[in-house]
């Protein structure tokens, strides 16, 4: 359906193809799931950063605006293109499942399911890429790549409808682990 040219007092207009404006710029850019996430890493950028350290901002920032989705302690598989280099490098991020994890300790101890909680959880292994990935291509300190996300815990954010929706659907399930009363679920009412 192709879009009408309309008159409003005299002056002809387009109305836009999408609600969401196109980004552009001229010197740098970040994109994330979220656009606090973004402004963390742009504000690495601003102070001389370089894309790694916006990188792991951003990555960062994100377990602070999407707890429901992520965490410190999850994952964080990084791929990184060095323009200098022409070269492409990895960082696994991923953690890994612990010895006993078999397909017989989950048939034998929970019929066959992969059950909730800790039993599912591999080691926590986000931490050790961004640390590895400012190490080696960083140019910042692990402090001044981590400012922007404490910030952001610091003084709080606007609960965005992402996360509401995330929490209301998935409230009895969250509701199972007394901690997570205090984040999801402050004086009994759900973040608003």
């Amino acid at each position: 359906m192709a879009a009408s040219v309309g008159d409003i007092g005299g002056f002809a207009f387009k109305p836009p193809a999408t609600h969401r404006p196109t980004i552009m710029g001229q010197k740098q850019m970040v994109a994330s799931g979220h656009y606090l996430a973004s402004m963390g890493g742009w504000k690495l950028l601003e102070a001389g950063g370089n894309a790694v350290d916006a990188g792991v901002a951003a990555g960062i920032c994100i377990n602070v605006l999407q707890p429901d989705m992520t965490n410190f302690g999850g994952v964080a598989p990084i791929m990184l293109y060095l323009a200098d280099r022409q070269e492409v490098k990895t960082i696994s991020g991923l953690g890994r499942w612990p010895k006993k994890a078999s397909v017989a300790y989950f048939k034998e101890q929970h019929g066959g399911e992969i059950p909730a909680g800790l039993p599912r959880s591999v080691t926590p292994a986000a931490a050790d890429a961004w640390l590895t990935a400012l190490e080696n291509f960083g140019t910042k300190s692990f402090a001044e790549v981590v400012a922007p996300a404490l910030e952001l815990a610091e003084r709080g954010f606007p609960v965005h409808q992402f996360l509401f929706d995330n929490v209301s659907t998935s409230a009895p399930s969250l509701r199972k682990y007394p901690l997570n009363d205090a984040t999801f679920f402050p004086d009994g009412r759900q973040l608003q």
